[in-house]
């Protein structure tokens, strides 16, 4: 196996199962560390639905990835940016950054736009900034599609979790490898990171979360050293009052853990 972002040599890394099911191998280049799995024959099963019932921070998430998004605009885009979000889903962000003022539009290819109607991506216009929120992790293809939407724009802010470490020996040793959802099929490092922005001739930086790579052209945003500390102060303001409410324990991942629980059960579908 070659690997997906600097096509250098794989090696077998784990074997394991997901959806309960398919026994697969995962690959980890030792070059740019990240891993992934075999061609994943079976994301038509696991996208049987798009958006899966183990995904229970949707909501609270897009609320605080909307709020980092306008400190980000506010400090250093023009009140006319346009933005585009890939895989948007149910179209959440998209209205919620409407709604803030934003000139946002959806762009899903397996997802039913119901939130942002109207408001679709024509696919060809150049834009100032391309999103994709929890979606590098579903593509069997990531350096094709990074490099497409690098094409219609100079900056790309998107999310995914990073590896912890990769010498894994099960799928279960991580809560971001997801083999009852059987949609998480690539894992990024910070050094794979580095090397999709390289070969893209670009920057890339990470801050509270977010990962933004962009083109050598936007320096502001490299040398911005307040934004970076007031986007920390801003995301963890967030989080508390999403997640730590003084009165309140969120469900989010209590929700998660019974929702797993039910489909090991074979009571629930994804």
């Amino acid at each position: 196996m070659n690997c997906l972002v600097c096509a250098k040599e794989a090696s077998l890394l784990m074997q394991d199962t997901i959806l309960q099911k398919h026994r697969i191998s995962y690959y980890k280049c030792d070059s740019c560390k990240c891993i992934f799995t075999e061609e994943p024959y079976w994301l038509d099963e696991a996208y049987q639905e798009s958006i899966s019932s183990l995904d229970t921070g949707i909501m609270a998430r897009n609320i605080g990835i909307c709020e980092q998004l306008m400190l980000i605009f506010n400090t250093n885009f023009n009140p006319n940016i346009r933005v585009v979000d890939y895989g948007g889903g149910y179209g959440i962000l998209t209205r919620l950054l409407r709604d803030k003022g934003i000139d946002a539009y959806w762009s899903d290819k397996f997802c039913e736009n119901l939130l942002a109607k109207g408001f679709e991506y024509n696919g060809t216009d150049k834009v100032d900034v391309m999103l994709a929120f929890e979606v590098l992790e579903h593509l069997p293809n990531p350096m094709e599609v990074i490099k497409e939407i690098m094409s219609k724009t100079n900056c790309f802010i998107f999310s995914t979790e990073l590896l912890e470490k990769t010498d894994y020996s099960s799928n279960k040793d991580w809560w971001y490898f997801m083999p009852d959802a059987g949609q998480h099929v690539f894992f990024s490092s910070t050094n794979s990171m580095l090397k999709i922005a390289e070969q893209l001739s670009c920057e890339y930086l990470y801050i509270s979360g977010l990962h933004i790579i962009y083109k050598p052209e936007l320096i502001k945003i490299k040398r911005s050293n307040i934004f970076k500390r007031i986007t920390l102060r801003l995301s963890n303001k967030i989080n508390k009052t999403l997640l730590s409410e003084e009165s309140y324990k969120s469900k989010t991942w209590d929700d998660h853990l019974m929702m797993k629980s039910k489909i090991s059960k074979s009571d629930f579908n994804i």
